[in-house]
Formats: C-alpha cells, sequence, structure tokens
C-alpha cells in the first residue's frame, strides 16, 4: 500500500496542485520533475494569460515541511525566472501572481523565514513614470541571511516634469535580523526637471531598511558632472547626503559641494551646501549654510560702472565717486559669499529666512547682514527684513544699517550710520540716514552731507546741505521740496578764498531735483547773499541780488550781481545787471546785460556791457561791446565804444581783444588787447592806434576836453601804441605816439607842420619822458616863424614843461624859453618869446612892404600870456642894437601926387637915420594891441634933399615917442601906413598945414605930450 501510494504521487500532486490553481482562477502551465515528502521541482512553469504570461520560469523548486501545525515551505530556488509587475497608486502587483499571496493578516509586514535561492530572476515593471527592468540574483533565508544582487535600469524615466535618461543601479542586498540592506551605485546619463538639466550623475546609496521595509536610514554619496537651469550653471557636483525615516518622512544632513559654478551671470571657483533638511508629508525643510569661494560679477556689469566713474569730476564728489566706483569694480572680480538659510516648501507654499549673509572680497571689502529676524522671503507674503548691515573695507565706507519692519506690508524703516569717507583730499561726511520705505515702493530718506575736496583747481571745505529726498515708488524722485540751508566753512578756488559763509537755498518748479518718468525737473533759487574773502593776496566780495535755474529748461538766471577784488584804493569793480544762460550740449551759453567795472587803479570805467557769454571745457568766454571812459573826477578823454569785445576766462587768466571807437562818428580809435591773471592780481594792456585823422568832421576834443581852449582846426594823423601794466602794488603804463604832419591853430597863433614822436613814460598821467622833440614847419603868434623845433616833457596833471623852442627869425631867431604850462585847470599860461639879431630889413620883407627899406638888427623878449579870454603881450620889447638903423621909402611921389608941401616935405623925410629905436607892446593878441615906439638920434639918410624945416629938426635934440592903437594883426598895417609917405601925408600932412594957417602962430618945437628935453 505503501509502495503504490509513492508511485502515485505525481498525479496526486498535480491534481492538488491544478485543483489550487483553478480554485484562485490561476491559469498555468508546468511540468512536475519530481514530488518529495521536502523538494517539489516545477519545469517549464508558466503562469498567467499564456499569451502574456505574467511569470515565465524554466525550473522552481520548493521545500516543505509537515509539523503538527500543517505544512510549511521552508526554501523557494529557482533557476531563471521572468515577471511582469506594474506599479500603480505607490503599489505593486504581479499580475495573477498575486492570487497565490496570502490574503493580508492584518499583522504588521515581516520578512519570511524562508530560504531563497534565485540564480537569475527579473521583473519587468511598468510603472507610470516608465518602465523599470529589475535583474535580482540571491541566495539566503529572507528575514536573515539573504544575499545578493539587485539590478535596476529605466531607458527613460518620467517624475512630474523631470525626465530621466538611462537610470541605472546595481545593489548589494544584505539581510541582518530582519532588516535589509542596499549598498551601490546608481547612475544616471542625463536628466532634465523643470529646465534644470543633470548630466553624468552617480549616487553611491549605502542603505539600511528596517524589517517592515515602511523605514530605513542611509547615505549616497553623489557625483555630477554637470547640473545646470534657470540661469544657473553647476559643475562637478559631489557630497553626500545622508536620510533617516520613511517615504513620507525622512531626513537627514546634506553636505554638497561644487566646482565652477555661475547665476545670473554670476560665477564663482567652488560652491557649497551644508545642513539639515526634512521632507515629510510633501512639505520640504531645510536649514543649512550656503557658500561661494571667490564668486564675481560679470565684466559687463562691473563696466557698466565705468561712465560714473568720472561723475563729478572737478568737484569733491569726483574722486569720491571714482573711488568707490573703484572699490565696488574691485570686490565685484573675486569675494567669498557665506550665508546661513532656512527653507521650508510645502504645496506651493514656502519661505527662505537668511538669518546672515556674508561677503568677504579679496579686495577687503565686507558685507555682512545679521542680527534680529534676519532676511525672510515668504510667498505668498513678500519680504520681510529685520536686521542690520555693515559694509567697510577695501576702499569702501565703514556703515552700519539697521532696518526694521514691523510685519509684511509694513512700511520699512532704518537707520543708517555712516562713518566720513575719505578719496584723497576729497571727504564726505552724513550725518544719521534715517530711512522708511512702503511695500508699495514709496521712499523717503533724510540726512545733512558735508562734502569737502577739490573744486576745479581749488578746495572746499565742509559743504553742507541738508537732504530730503522721497521716492513715489513708480519713477518720482523729489530732493529738497522746501528752502535749506547751504553752507561751507572754506571755499578756495582759482585764487579765491573765501571762509566760512551760509546761504539759502529754496526750490523752484516744485524741489531743487524731481524725475518724473525718467525726466528731470526742478530747480532752485538764491539770493540775496553777500560773501567775502580773498582771491589770491586781494581782499574779494561777492554780492548778489537774486539767482535761480529750472533743471526741466536747462536755463538759469541772475540779477544783481557784484564782484569787489583788491584793497579799496585799487579795487577791481564788476557789477553785472542781468545774466541768463542755459545748458548746452557742449557746457553753459547765455547773454549778459547791463554790465560794468574797473580793473583794479587802472583809470578806466567800463560800463553798458552787453553780449553773449559760454562756459566749456573749464574755459569762460564773453563778446559784446561795452563802453570805455576815464575814471578821473576831471575825465581826460570822453567815453569811448569798444566794439567786438571777446575775452576768455581760463587757467585763473582772464585774455581780452577789442577795438574803441569815438561812439557818435564810430571813428576807430585803438585796438587794445588784455592780459590778467586773477590769482596773481597782475594784468597788462595793449593799446594800437592805427591812425586817427582828425579833419574839419573829426577834431581831438571829440576825445578829449583837455585840448579844448588850446587846440581848435586839427588837420592830420596820430598814430602810436600804449602799454599799461598792473600788479597788486600798483600801475604801470608808457607808450609811443607819433603825428607825420598835423597843422592846427592854437590860441598864439597857427601852426602848421607839427612833426614829432611822444614817449610816454606814464601814459595814463600823459607823463613823458625829459628832451621830446617837435617840428613845427609856421608857427604865428602875430609874425609868422618858419622851421621850429621845440623841446619839451609832458608832465602829470596836463602840464607841458617847454624845455626850449628855436626857430629862425628874420636873419636871426625867435627862442621859446623854458616854461611849465598847466593845463589842468583854468589859469595864467606864461610864455616868453626872445628875439635875438632880427635884420629890419628881413623882417620887412616877411610883410610885402615893396616901397619901404630899413636896416637896423633888433634883439629882444616878448612875453606873452594866455587865459580863458585868449592871448595877450605884456611888456614885450624890441630894442635895435647900437649903431641904429635907416628907414628909407624908395617909392616915386610927385608933387602932383602930395602937392607942394607934401612933396616938400616928403623930400626931406623919405630916408631917415636913427641911433636907437625901442618897441613896446603890451595887449590882447585878438584886441586893442598898444604899441609904443620910442626912436631918438633923427637924422636925414641918403637920397633925402635937404630943406630948411628938416635942417631946423635935425638941430634938435628930439625924442619922439609913437603910441599905437590897434589890433595885433593891424599893427603891421599900421606901421607900412607910417612909413608910406603917400598914406602918411595924404591923411595927416594936410590937416597940420591947415590947421597951422588958422592959427598963424609962430611955430614951436614938436614935442609930444610923453616926450621930454634931452641933452
Amino acid at each position: 500500500m505503501l509502495g503504490a501510494t509513492w508511485l502515485a504521487r505525481k498525479p496526486v500532486a498535480e491534481h492538488f496542485i491544478d485543483d489550487a490553481l483553478a480554485a484562485r482562477g490561476i491559469p498555468a502551465r508546468y511540468e512536475i520533475a519530481q514530488i518529495g515528502f521536502r523538494t517539489q521541482r516545477l519545469t517549464n512553469v508558466r503562469i498567467g494569460d499564456p499569451r502574456r504570461p505574467d511569470l515565465l520560469a524554466d525550473w522552481v523548486e520548493v521545500d516543505t515541511s509537515l509539523w503538527v501545525s500543517g505544512a510549511s515551505v521552508t526554501a523557494i530556488r529557482v533557476g531563471r525566472v521572468t515577471m511582469r509587475a506594474t506599479l500603480a497608486d505607490g503599489k505593486v502587483s504581479f499580475g495573477t501572481i498575486d492570487r497565490l499571496l496570502p490574503a493580508p493578516s492584518g499583522k504588521p509586514f515581516a520578512l519570511p523565514a524562508i530560504k531563497a535561492d534565485i540564480a537569475d530572476g527579473r521583473i519587468a515593471l511598468a510603472t507610470p513614470y516608465g518602465p523599470v527592468a529589475l535583474h535580482v540574483v540571491g541566495a539566503g533565508r529572507l528575514d536573515d541571511g539573504f544575499a545578493g544582487t539587485l539590478g535596476a535600469k529605466a531607458a527613460a524615466f518620467e517624475l512630474g516634469d523631470c525626465r530621466l535618461a538611462t537610470l541605472d543601479a546595481v545593489l548589494q542586498i544584505q539581510v541582518r535580523a530582519a532588516q535589509p540592506s542596499l549598498t551601490g551605485p546608481v547612475t544616471l546619463a542625463r536628466g532634465d526637471c523643470g529646465g534644470a538639466r543633470i548630466t553624468t550623475a552617480r549616487a553611491d546609496l549605502t542603505a539600511t531598511l528596517a524589517g517592515k521595509l515602511d523605514s530605513g536610514r542611509g547615505s549616497a554619496r553623489l557625483a555630477i558632472a554637470t547640473l545646470d537651469g534657470g540661469g544657473a550653471e553647476l559643475r562637478a557636483l559631489a557630497g553626500s547626503v545622508d536620510f533617516v525615516g520613511s517615504a513620507r518622512d525622512v531626513s537627514g544632513d546634506l553636505d554638497l559641494r561644487s566646482g565652477p559654478a555661475a547665476a545670473a551671470g554670476v560665477a564663482a571657483l567652488r560652491t557649497a551646501l551644508a545642513g539639515r533638511y526634512r521632507y515629510a508629508d510633501g512639505g520640504f525643510a531645510l536649514d543649512g549654510r550656503a557658500q561661494a569661494t571667490r564668486a564675481r560679477l560679470p565684466a559687463a556689469w562691473r563696466a557698466r560702472l565705468d561712465p560714473v566713474r568720472g561723475a563729478g569730476a572737478g568737484t569733491p564728489i569726483g574722486p569720491i565717486v571714482a573711488q568707490a566706483v573703484a572699490a565696488l569694480q574691485a570686490a565685484g572680480r573675486s569675494g567669498d559669499v557665506d550665508a546661513r538659510v532656512s527653507t521650508i516648501l510645502n504645496a506651493g507654499r514656502g519661505q527662505v529666512i537668511v538669518s546672515r549673509l556674508a561677503f568677504a572680497a579679496a579686495s577687503g571689502a565686507r558685507a555682512t547682514l545679521a542680527g534680529a529676524n534676519g532676511l525672510l522671503y515668504r510667498w505668498p507674503g513678500g519680504v520681510r527684513i529685520d536686521s542690520t548691515v555693515t559694509l567697510g573695507g577695501g576702499g569702501l565706507p565703514d556703515a552700519s544699517v539697521r532696518v526694521r519692519q514691523a510685519g509684511f506690508g509694513a512700511p520699512l524703516v532704518g537707520r543708517a550710520i555712516v562713518a566720513p569717507y575719505a578719496a584723497g583730499a576729497a571727504r564726505l561726511a552724513l550725518t544719521p540716514i534715517d530711512f522708511s520705505a512702503t511695500t508699495g515702493g514709496a521712499t523717503h530718506i533724510t540726512t545733512r552731507a558735508a562734502l569737502s575736496g577739490p573744486l576745479g583747481t581749488g578746495q572746499v571745505t565742509a559743504l553742507s546741505l541738508p537732504l530730503d529726498a522721497r521716492w513715489d515708488g513708480r519713477a518720482g524722485l523729489t530732493l529738497n521740496p522746501a528752502c535749506a540751508p547751504l553752507a561751507f566753512e572754506r571755499l578756495a578756488v582759482g585764487g579765491l578764498d573765501l571762509p566760512r559763509s551760509s546761504v539759502t537755498l529754496c526750490p523752484r518748479d516744485g524741489a531743487l531735483l524731481r524725475l518724473e518718468q525718467g525726466a528731470v525737473r526742478g530747480g532752485g533759487s538764491i539770493g540775496p547773499i553777500r560773501l567775502a574773502g580773498r582771491l589770491g593776496s586781494a581782499p574779494i566780495g561777492v554780492t548778489l541780488q537774486h539767482g535761480e535755474w529750472l533743471l526741466g529748461a536747462r536755463r538759469f538766471a541772475a540779477t544783481g550781481l557784484g564782484v569787489r577784488l583788491g584793497a579799496p584804493e585799487r579795487v577791481t569793480r564788476l557789477d553785472v545787471a542781468t545774466l541768463g544762460g542755459s545748458l548746452a550740449t557742449a557746457g553753459l551759453a547765455g547773454t549778459f546785460d547791463g554790465a560794468s567795472g574797473q580793473i583794479g587803479a587802472v583809470p578806466l570805467l567800463l560800463s553798458s556791457a552787453a553780449g553773449r557769454w559760454r562756459f566749456a571745457a573749464n574755459v569762460l568766454a564773453l563778446d559784446g561791446g561795452l563802453m570805455v571812459a576815464d575814471s578821473a573826477a576831471d575825465a581826460r578823454f570822453h567815453p569811448l565804444a569798444a566794439r567786438s569785445v571777446a575775452l576768455t576766462l581760463a587757467d585763473n587768466r582772464i585774455a581780452a581783444r577789442g577795438t574803441l571807437f569815438e561812439p557818435s562818428k564810430s571813428i576807430a580809435v585803438a585796438d587794445v588787447t588784455i592780459a590778467h591773471d586773477l590769482g596773481a592780481g597782475a594784468g597788462h594792456a595793449d593799446l594800437a592806434v592805427p591812425g586817427i585823422v582828425f579833419g574839419p568832421q573829426f577834431q581831438p576834443d571829440a576825445l578829449t576836453r583837455l585840448t579844448y581852449g588850446v587846440i581848435a582846426n586839427v588837420v592830420g594823423s596820430v598814430n602810436g601804441e600804449g602799454h599799461i601794466r598792473w600788479t597788486p602794488q600798483g600801475v604801470t603804463s608808457d607808450g609811443v605816439f607819433r603825428t607825420p604832419g598835423t597843422d592846427l591853430a592854437a590860441a598864439f597863433g597857427p601852426a602848421t607842420g607839427i612833426k614829432g614822436e611822444v614817449r610816454f613814460t606814464d601814459l595814463l598821467a600823459l607823463e613823458s619822458a625829459p628832451g621830446q622833440v617837435a617840428t613845427i614847419k609856421t608857427l604865428n603868434p602875430g609874425i609868422a616863424v618858419n622851421d621850429g623845433v621845440v623841446r619839451y616833457r609832458l608832465l602829470r596833471g596836463t602840464r607841458i614843461a617847454v624845455e626850449q623852442g628855436r626857430w629862425p627869425f628874420a636873419g636871426g631867431t625867435l627862442t621859446l624859453e623854458p616854461t611849465l604850462l598847466d593845463f589842468d585847470k583854468a589859469q595864467e599860461r606864461r610864455m616868453t618869446f626872445r628875439v635875438d639879431g632880427m635884420r629890419a630889413d628881413q623882417f620887412l620883407q616877411q610883410f610885402d612892404f615893396k616901397n619901404l627899406n630899413a636896416t637896423g638888427i633888433f634883439d629882444g623878449a616878448l612875453p606873452m600870456v594866455f587865459d580863458s579870454t585868449g592871448g595877450r603881450i605884456a611888456q614885450g620889447r624890441l630894442t635895435v642894437r647900437p649903431g641904429g638903423g635907416t628907414v628909407a621909402y624908395v617909392g616915386e611921389v610927385t608933387q602932383k601926387d602930395v602937392g607942394f608941401w607934401g612933396n616938400f616935405a616928403f623930400q626931406a623925410l623919405k630916408s631917415l637915420r636913427y641911433r636907437s629905436l625901442e618897441i613896446v607892446m603890451n595887449g590882447p593878441l585878438a584886441g586893442e594891441m598898444i604899441t609904443e615906439v620910442r626912436f631918438a638920434g633923427i637924422g636925414q639918410g641918403a637920397g633925402a634933399k635937404r630943406n630948411f624945416l628938416f635942417d631946423r629938426l635935425q638941430k634938435l635934440p628930439l625924442i619922439f615917442n609913437v603910441r599905437i592903437s590897434a589890433p595885433f594883426r593891424q599893427l603891421i598895417d599900421s606901421a607900412q601906413s607910417f612909413y608910406d609917405p603917400r598914406r602918411l601925408i595924404e591923411r595927416n600932412l594936410p590937416t597940420l598945414l591947415e590947421e597951422q594957417t588958422k592959427r598963424a602962430k609962430p611955430p614951436t618945437p614938436i614935442q609930444p605930450s610923453d616926450s621930454r628935453i634931452v641933452p
């Protein structure tokens, strides 16, 4: 019986297996290779749909044992087995094989205490993310002692928005005390998760699972060739990630480091992230430390600061901006970043807390955010800041900024303490900066800035101004909407040195500065102001009635500008009634009007100046016209018009040129060139007179009052050059002027052909060197003289020192004795002409006395006095030299012409000889001249006929005194009449004879009342 049962075991087992499979509805095919009390072996096992079976195995062995409690499986061995599985809703299904599994018992999962030996197990796992091929090889008791290998491959795998390619894992499996462990690499060729790309990634996994397989612990060492996306890129990322927990709640430490990295254009040599993380219920949290080594800003970003580097050039802000820009650019080249970060992510919500952020640049710059609650970014929600930022080193200012925010959306308020910042000679000091900003961006900043440093070629010290800046959060910036004091401790520029002063700046068009939609608006006004200081070594004062500017229109205007430079006795003065201008492409330009002034002790007054000005490249240029007048109380010349005036101010030097015109007739007088050094207070003016032509239409009195009443009817020209120089010690001048030939009328008579050159040693005072020479073709103070030479010297105070004048005169000389002529005020001016060796015959020839002949040599002096009424001779005296002379009439007179008695007398008086003759003249040249002629020793000359009448006269000791009253210029005509017998006899002798007949008295001696008997 026992033998029969043993022989029937295969059919029985086959029947039993078939019934069991049929009971569970499992289609299967198999062959029974062995049936024993302990081991059963099946071959060619196929379970499931024959066309697509869920399991294929070439052989399967199962060891069983019988016990009082029943049969149990103690071991399973398989050869080559292939299975199909599906992952859905977090569960794995093996298809029809699931029907072979025992029903859930409600007990916790535990690994079975069964030995397993898998020679070649393969599972084709279908998942929602993509197919996965699993390969299992191993042997041992499943709850303790199993060891094997688990391989996994996925050609393409998708997890949400992640796409993984060529995922491969080879893991060593060991089970100890019901706890499986996995060790081995997991590799990924490439992946893409939401734009983040990963290439050549490897994770060396070491993990130990709990017996229930619902939790575990372990670590993974990562190595990723590249990770990039969202503008960030990491290369050579490596590190470790530890984990503990379940799929629903896992946490651990991570320590990741990379090689070169870049994000948003910022590059770093290395990065690191270390900290602790947790993933639970779909949420993720990280608390750690992020670092970047040798981080640098893009070169293009740093280059954007290059245009700013030159901002404020020539002002104190220039060196400060240049240094700050250089420091920022240097800090941006290389630095280390260290941050303490806490992050929470959960279902579309999250937050990032930066409790500490530090930046240490290779340049030495340091910046740190730390303290309080730090920087919090929450979404949704926004940003909240409650921390302190410190800054300093590497050429940056030392600063501490405390920022507070009561809550999300609350205004941000704070205060910044900035230490004084110096760059070379420039220094910026700020009082505590208070600021506030709303979530809408509206910002308000207040402080007071004090700026010191270079200003052009000079220096400003503690230039201070309160600042009230407001930003509306869109495109509107307002700076100082109310009046504010502008002050400075010292201002020294271009030789100008102003001590402490303060003015008030008031806004125009809403504020000192407004930015609206990118457009600049606003402006300011100032005045009245009064400043005093020094320019070089000279004191200076500046006043301004009112000044204003509009930034939108790029225009400005000033009224009542006044500048006073120098000591009171030689002050340089400039007053400008109105000044306007605008900001042009190449600088500033505008107009001025109503300007006047005076340069130091230079006795020239400038007035009515008007024209245009421009300022570019540190050069001020003006062009226009003005009037020039004499500053003396009694002006030495009339105002002149300066036209085509061009003036430049550069490097603290003034250069000007123009042409002076007589304004009423527009006659060019002189070309003027001026140079002045403001720092030294020194300069010079050069005048070039190409040639002033005088004539009937233009006389010297149109230029100067000094010629009025002195000369008139001037015909001729004057040319020359003058030079005026000034320093803080005084003014000097000189010049040379000449005339090639000038005719004029003077108080002492007309003069023609005046030639000469005057060298002035003090042009402004009209003072010359001694020995100036003028030649005069003709001079006629009543008696014409020719070819004279006058030596003289001009003295200050419009005086002329005549050294000598000399003329050939009637065979002798006429000499003007040294004298001083003062034209500074109305007074008598005296000139004495001395006559030496005048021959009577040559003298008479000058007046064309054809019938009169005379001999005798005369000497004498003609003192002349000139005043406001004209000229006169005072005690002029001519005396014949010893030996006397003769007077003879050489014409023909007949008895028929003059009658018997006339002819009788004429024949006796036709020729007279005298021993002495004296002529005395007194009286005005243009009025009644009284001339007294005294002669004695009368006798008949050659050619006279003797008669009884003259014989008797010759025997008498007679002196003849003849008094002539007549205009001086008619005196010679009177003399001609006296010596012409025809006129004398015709006019006087008949009357005398007639009177003699009437009286019928004996003749008496002829004795004028003013004569006397002489021995």
